[in-house]
């Protein structure tokens, strides 16, 4: 345990010397609006350096600086939630994190960091929710309380990193997606990682917070999108060896090694942004902490996606299942 918590303060520090202030203005001009969908959905693909792959409803994408992004939509984001996945392009595994626009209320502001917490640029996936989609959500505050949500939705905590969110329908056929996240437009400077699993019921999901050696850790706020199966929207909970536990029709998922998995989500993802985060595929506790990435899929359909332990522990390629979502 106090190897635990030296690591862990180590790496708090690191955090705080690389990541203490808000970046400054850009000059970067900002981006044409991309690929308006029949779809309400707010998404983004974005590349390493910034370029906006896809989106809809977004009107640009800045990059301050290394690992620094911001993405605007054409409405006010503030409201809303944000989850995201990095895209695989560094020898260690990235983490992401979120919060409110700093350039304005339209933006969502992006941090891609290493397991260190220093600022590391990466290409990554977002999914924003506010509501009228059909994708359920809550944004939990550094005390542990909902900042903002769905209609109807609780959030209640035993204390020590666990927390069970409660929606007012059954969610039990759905994925649940969590990215650690500020429910303003501040900046989380400590890395720390968000998991989930099955809550007490079908209207309710688990969750656990925890730092980089893998204990329970509170005062680590986080944003949850439940999203289900739906015209816009494909989603699948995998197992650790691969089988597909649940997820909408037409979908299917494989292990083709150890740590990659091949997820075919039953529709052309073209228009659409994968996201994915380390879950069970129950209400088991999910114990072991990794780092959830996507990798190029083999065709129009399909994403891989890589699981990795955390780097205290090697950060070496691992089974452990995990949640996806197509939102288009």
């Amino acid at each position: 345990m106090k190897r635990l918590a030296l690591v862990a303060a180590a790496l708090v520090s690191l955090a705080a010397c690389q990541d203490a202030t808000q970046p400054s203005v850009p000059t970067v001009p900002e981006q044409s609006e991309v690929g308006i969908n029949a779809s309400n959905n707010l998404i983004a693909r974005v590349d390493i350096n910034g370029g906006l792959v896809f989106g809809n409803r977004v009107t640009g994408v800045t990059q301050f600086g290394p690992g620094q992004y911001e993405v605007t939509f054409n409405r006010n984001m503030t409201p809303c939630a944000y989850v995201a996945t990095t895209n695989n392009a560094n020898v260690q595994a990235m983490q992401v994190f979120t919060a409110s626009g700093h350039l304005s209320v339209n933006g969502v502001y992006v941090e891609t960091k290493n397991q260190g917490g220093g600022l590391t640029s990466a290409p990554f996936n977002l999914v924003a929710t506010c509501g009228g989609t059909g994708i359920r959500y809550v944004v939990v505050d550094y005390n542990g309380l909902m900042a903002r949500g769905t209609s109807g939705a609780s959030v209640t905590t035993s204390g020590g990193g666990t927390y069970t969110v409660t929606f007012p329908s059954a969610i039990s056929s759905c994925a649940y997606l969590a990215t650690v996240a500020d429910p303003g437009n501040g900046l989380v400077f400590n890395p720390a990682g968000v998991y989930t699993a099955s809550g007490p019921n079908a209207n309710s999901v688990y969750i656990e917070t925890k730092n980089p050696g893998g204990g329970l850790q509170p005062g680590v706020p986080f944003h949850l999108a439940v999203v289900c199966s739906g015209t816009n929207s494909k989603v699948i909970v995998v197992k650790a060896s691969g089988a597909k536990a649940r997820g909408s029709t037409g979908t299917s998922s494989t292990r083709p090694s150890t740590g990659n998995y091949s997820v075919n989500l039953g529709r052309s993802l073209a228009a659409c942004a994968v996201v994915a985060t380390r879950g069970s595929i129950n209400n088991g506790v999910p114990f072991n902490p990794a780092t959830v990435e996507l990798t190029p899929g083999g065709n129009a359909n399909s994403t891989g996606v890589q699981v990795r332990e955390l780097l205290f522990f090697g950060g070496n390629l691992t089974n452990l299942p995990f949640h996806a979502a197509a939102v288009c």
